[in-house]
């Protein structure tokens, strides 16, 4: 039922975002309109492979299919609020009628300028937030025990046993008590490879 939903809305994210595309100056005048329908088309397949073939097979290809799929999807995603955003705006195009196709250009430029900046951000290290709990009834013994939680790992097909490693060294630095994985280890496609175990196993 999930994955119905989810592709009923990333197809009105198709249909708007292309849609929106078609009205922007920059493109028309070097991109026919029946050649942004037709990417429109072209990309919503890319992502209905990714979502029928990548999900749930293993290997490289379907992993590299998963992954353009759910990035192409987030991109959709913020380019549909920032297109929402000037048509909220402008009344969806009654007012400012001049300046509605230049302002969906800015759009479309600050929603895949935020799709760039999120996979970058998306590939950083993990930033290690500190917090602290009073608990009255903690025995004497265990006052001042460091607990670390980790969740949405999503080793697999970008994320690979370097990538863990580091990770492994950010934990140690904490000198903690206890390791916390909160779900979401790996990315599912199959068995994950020996490298991979053996790193998770220093956690």
């Amino acid at each position: 039922m999930f994955g119905i939903i989810l592709t009923s809305i990333v197809t009105l994210f198709h249909l708007y975002v292309f849609w929106r595309a078609r009205s922007v100056p920059v493109l028309t005048r070097r991109i026919r309109k029946r050649t942004i329908i037709l990417s429109g088309v072209v990309m919503w397949c890319l992502f209905m492979a990714g979502r029928l073939l990548g999900h749930d097979n293993p290997g490289m290809l379907a992993g590299g299919l998963e992954n353009l799929s759910m990035n192409w999807m987030a991109t959709l995603f913020l380019c549909s609020l920032c297109f929402l955003a000037i048509d909220l705006a402008t009344g969806f195009g009654w007012l400012w009628r001049r300046q509605v196709a230049t302002l969906r250009g800015v759009a479309l430029v600050a929603g895949l300028a935020m799709a760039g900046i999120a996979m970058v951000q998306g590939m950083r290290p993990p930033v290690v937030n500190e917090d602290s709990m009073v608990l009255d009834e903690l025995p004497t013994a265990l006052d001042g025990t460091v607990i670390i939680a980790m969740s949405d790992l999503h080793l697999g097909s970008r994320l690979d046993e370097q990538w863990l490693a580091a990770r492994i060294e950010q934990v140690a630095a904490e000198k903690p008590d206890l390791i916390v994985l909160l779900g979401d280890i790996y990315e599912g496609h199959g068995a994950p490879s020996p490298k991979l175990t053996v790193a998770m196993s220093q956690l």
